[in-house]
């Protein structure tokens, strides 16, 4: 099976480096050509209209990427306020309604959730024509709230297809490309049904770039 390489970062790829490089040209340099580029859509450091056009004159997709939330929020029970947020962000950038683009909820490993937020932000995402994402610890043995909390999610909105709902799986790491498709995934779920696997990190000095790879062309079309 053909993997999809690609990265996120907190940065903006077009970030110039120290070492005469941008980040976008050292990942390139560090492994191959990113195929997909995940970025926080508000908040601090939040993607640009240059940054679009500089991916995509790349022919680099963007992974829309909502991290301005805080563990407050995805607690509570209803998501709504956050996914009209998430939605607002990305029009402004020019991202097209219904078009089945992914707007991914990024979930800090540490944290506890709500499948109530979880649902009612899918709704509200889905509801105006995007597909709604997740990015969680899907490691139980390091938080077992995340594998929980989507699992009634699952439970609770069948007759909806779940929304179309995607994730994004942060474990395990691995030191190389994976030769099989084994993300840690929710016990509700298959491996199969983990749409992007974070492996690992590429580093310049203090900065990351997260590696993840997507599972095949499906997922391509949930990219901007």
């Amino acid at each position: 099976m053909k993997k999809i390489f690609g990265v996120d970062s907190f940065l903006p790829s077009n970030t110039k480096l120290t070492n005469g490089y941008d980040l976008y040209s050292w990942v390139m340099r560090m492994n191959c050509f990113p195929e997909f580029w995940g970025r926080n859509i508000s908040g601090e450091n939040q993607l640009t209209q240059e940054e679009v056009s500089f991916l995509h004159e790349k022919n680099c997709k963007i992974a829309l990427i909502f991290n301005d939330i805080t563990e407050a929020n995805v607690s509570k029970a209803n998501g709504a306020a956050e996914a009209f947020r998430a939605i607002e962000a990305v029009r402004a950038l020019g991202v097209p309604s219904n078009m089945s683009i992914a707007i991914f909820a990024y979930i800090n490993p540490n944290w506890s959730i709500s499948h109530n937020w979880m649902i009612s932000f899918a709704h509200v995402l889905a509801e105006n024509g995007f597909v709604p994402g997740f990015i969680g610890n899907t490691d139980s043995s390091l938080n077992f709230n995340f594998d929980r909390q989507y699992g009634h999610f699952i439970n609770a909105t069948g007759d909806k297809n779940h929304y179309g709902a995607v994730i994004w799986a942060m474990e395990p790491k691995l030191d190389t490309e994976p030769e099989e498709w084994t993300p840690y995934c929710p016990s509700v779920c298959t491996p199969e049904q983990i749409s992007i696997w974070q492996t690992g990190s590429i580093n310049y000095r203090e900065l990351i770039v997260n590696v993840s790879y997507a599972r095949d062309k499906k997922v391509w079309n949930l990219l901007w």
